[in-house]
């Protein structure tokens, strides 16, 4: 019998339906990450001090594919 469940992608949040163990990341996402982009991770940011200090706050973007 098939369950539902969520994918658990920031950018996704699909439903979709499996069998067995439960998958972290949908079929469509699980493919994306091995076979279309060249892998994706996706990470938190860690904030040191106070983040809402009304001061500006230096941000970096490292893409690598485009």
């Amino acid at each position: 019998m098939s369950e539902i469940a969520i994918c658990s992608n920031p950018w996704c949040k699909a439903q979709f339906r499996y069998e067995g163990e439960k998958p972290k990341v949908c079929k469509k996402c699980q493919s994306f990450d091995t076979e279309l982009s060249g892998g994706v991770t996706w990470t938190d940011k860690k904030y040191e001090g106070p983040r809402f200090d009304g001061k500006p706050h230096l941000t970096s973007l490292n893409i690598k594919r485009y």
